[in-house]
């Protein structure tokens, strides 16, 4: 399955970026500011210190409950974002074309995209392919363009967690704790809020939240002049992977155990290429984000893994990332 993606990864992915998508336009209509409004106050209420008296959080937090249904933006549940996100898929596979000529003749379009049933662990999945057109045309071109930075720090405090969906970014809803849609967990999740049981761990979110981080400059320029240079130190990888192609032996053809051990030498050189080009595309993301944020304030809302630790929202630049991000 090497290449491809589970087609019902691809159909939650795809509904959820269109959910947000749907959320954010709402929310900058003059009838939904009131939403925007409410969460700014309690934004400010955090700041302010007020809201980590532990009284006022759960008097806020009961009244939020109340009037939930006077902050409602749209939902979707499980169900409609399969059904959607199929939907998607299906007409991205149907319509998605990309221009292709081979040999001796004139160019002509292909699907771009193709689905497969394969058979994983003795279970039959569908997953989803690129066509090699396209995925020559990736390898050629910069996709920088067409990428969306999602779970960026904030500039702002993070809005304070009410309840167990209503916190961190001030233009989504996510759960605090990191599970799965329509899990068990999820359901003891939401009745733990509803029982206001949550309001001690919510506190401790949004004080780490308030937490205000900014870019070391003289770091920042001794990474980028590292960068700049190509040069491989600490976790900086070089611009070139060094490592010599392995030489094809002499008698390739005719010994089999050569040719296996070929193979296998070819194998991986052709990882340790990819992994250090990885690598790299990471680290260039990393310093793209910093020198976003060089001259403003951060802030990471945090929300929890079942056991109770706290992580930083933002997955890629985060003080609790690599050597280069600390």
């Amino acid at each position: 399955a090497s290449g491809g993606v589970f087609a019902s990864t691809l159909v939650t992915k795809l509904s959820k970026a269109i959910h947000n998508e749907i959320r954010f336009e709402q929310m900058k209509k003059r009838t939904n500011r009131h939403v925007f409004g409410h969460r700014l106050s309690l934004a400010r209420l955090a700041t302010s210190g007020k809201l980590f008296n532990m009284a006022v959080r759960r008097a806020k937090m009961r009244e939020h409950r109340e009037h939930s249904a006077d902050l409602f933006l749209d939902e979707w549940g499980l169900d409609t974002r399969i059904r959607i996100g199929s939907l998607l898929v299906s007409m991205l596979l149907e319509s998605a074309r990309i221009p292709e000529r081979r040999d001796g003749e004139a160019e002509h379009m292909v699907p771009a995209f193709h689905h497969k049933l394969e058979f994983l662990n003795g279970r039959r999945h569908g997953l989803v392919y690129p066509s090699s057109t396209l995925r020559e045309l990736f390898k050629s071109d910069s996709s920088s363009h067409a990428v969306t930075a999602r779970h960026l720090p904030m500039l702002v405090p993070p809005r304070p967690w009410m309840t167990y969906n209503s916190g961190g970014y001030l233009t989504r809803d996510e759960p605090c704790m990191r599970i799965n849609d329509g899990s068990e967990q999820l359901r003891l999740l939401k009745h733990a809020s509803n029982e206001d049981r949550l309001s001690t761990v919510l506190a401790g979110l949004d004080a780490l939240g308030m937490t205000r981080w900014a870019i070391n400059r003289p770091v920042f320029e001794a990474i980028r002049k590292v960068w700049n240079a190509g040069r491989e130190i600490a976790e900086i990888p070089a611009s070139t992977y060094n490592e010599p192609e392995p030489v094809k032996p002499a008698d390739y053809d005719e010994n089999p155990k050569a040719r296996i051990k070929h193979h296998l030498e070819t194998r991986e050189w052709m990882n340790g290429r990819a992994n250090q080009h990885s690598q790299r595309c990471d680290c260039n993301y990393k310093i793209e984000i910093a020198q976003a944020f060089m001259n403003h304030p951060m802030y990471f809302p945090h929300n929890m893994d079942f056991r109770g630790r706290a992580y930083p929202i933002p997955p890629h630049f985060n003080h609790l990332g690599n050597d280069m991000c600390r």
